[in-house]
């Protein structure tokens, strides 16, 4: 299921006494063991009726016996176990915690964690088929504005969706730091239950916007010391070469369309109703258009078309085709 999902089962009272919850997107991890803490857990039953532990230093059968042992005030038992994926249980104990799993102790509830799962290991392949497990992964870009909306909407907020967009823009697909940022916006709110665009621009940094219109800047003025360090930090942040390079494309592709409707004498505050585009964004590649000429851009493009190949190649080093990539443009005329 999805985490989602997770939630919305969980407010409709219906619980499993089994979950793994596993993939990369821990900050999903984070909030499903908070939800199941808040719902059995308070602080005259904690120290009998919660128990943790780190799959990397402790055994199956500690688990197994804590969740086995019936609390002594009663109610649900939580038992969590973290970083299952950087554990490695004897045989015997994987087939014990299969075993378990498959006919879980109904009045208590298991949680384990796992980064990644591997599903050629016999182990990550039969909890990821369990009820209760829990897939969490960022959403696509696609969907993230309306994952946004639901979230403010629970916290009892309206959104726009041109704040949503502006959000995404400036953080990015990270579940994690959209979820925080939207919560400094709520707050910034105050009493004003309606979000706009505007609370959105003063609350949150442009990170992941700003970052690429300087790395577009960079290459603007061929200066490949600068594109290579801002790069370089992108790199260092956890963004993926598939990812920076996609958004970089995307970056050339919105200069040369705001460039045709300037060449079609649109106005420039005419131009993001045009394209149906954030005004933000047409704002800021408005800044670019007279530095790029049509032949820059049409050369550019097919640069970037054969770095996407060949970071879709598995034999080419991502960080060096990027690196190629950043030269290439900022040796372009034009």
């Amino acid at each position: 299921m999805t985490p989602e999902e997770f939630h919305q089962k969980i407010s409709q009272g219906k619980t499993e006494p089994f979950y793994f919850i596993y993939g990369m997107e821990t900050f999903y991890h984070v909030e499903a063991i908070q939800r199941l803490t808040k719902k059995w857990i308070n602080e005259e039953n904690r120290d009998f009726n919660l128990e943790t532990f780190d799959a990397r230093t402790s055994m199956v059968n500690d688990w197994l016996s804590s969740v086995k042992t019936l609390s002594f005030l009663g109610g649900t038992k939580l038992v969590i176990v973290r970083n299952l994926h950087d554990a490695i249980p004897k045989e015997e104990d994987v087939q014990s915690l299969i075993d378990y799993c498959k006919n879980p102790i109904l009045d208590t509830c298991m949680v384990i964690t796992a980064d990644k799962a591997d599903r050629k290991r016999k182990l990550f392949k039969e909890l990821t088929k369990t009820k209760g497990a829990i897939l969490c992964e960022a959403p696509k870009e696609n969907v993230l504005a309306n994952w946004i909306l639901d979230r403010a909407k629970i916290k009892g907020y309206s959104m726009s969706m041109n704040a949503a967009h502006s959000l995404i823009n400036r953080v990015g697909a990270r579940p994690g730091v959209l979820a925080q940022e939207l919560d400094k916006t709520l707050i910034y709110s105050g009493k004003k239950k309606s979000i706009s665009d505007k609370d959105v621009q003063e609350v949150v940094g442009e990170t992941r916007l700003e970052n690429i219109f300087s790395l577009t800047d960079a290459l603007k003025n061929k200066n490949p010391h600068k594109a290579l360090h801002i790069l370089q930090n992108q790199l260092d942040n956890g963004e993926e070469p598939i990812k920076i390079m996609g958004t970089i494309s995307w970056q050339f592709r919105v200069i040369w369309e705001v460039k045709y409707y300037q060449q079609k004498n649109i106005p420039s505050g005419q131009i993001a109703k045009a394209m149906g585009a954030n005004p933000f964004v047409v704002e800021k590649a408005l800044q670019h258009t007279k530095k790029f000429s049509i032949k820059r851009l049409r050369h550019s493009y097919t640069q970037l078309t054969q770095a996407d190949r060949s970071l879709k190649s598995t034999s080419q080093d991502p960080k060096a085709v990027m690196q190629a990539l950043i030269l290439k443009l900022t040796a372009t005329s034009g």
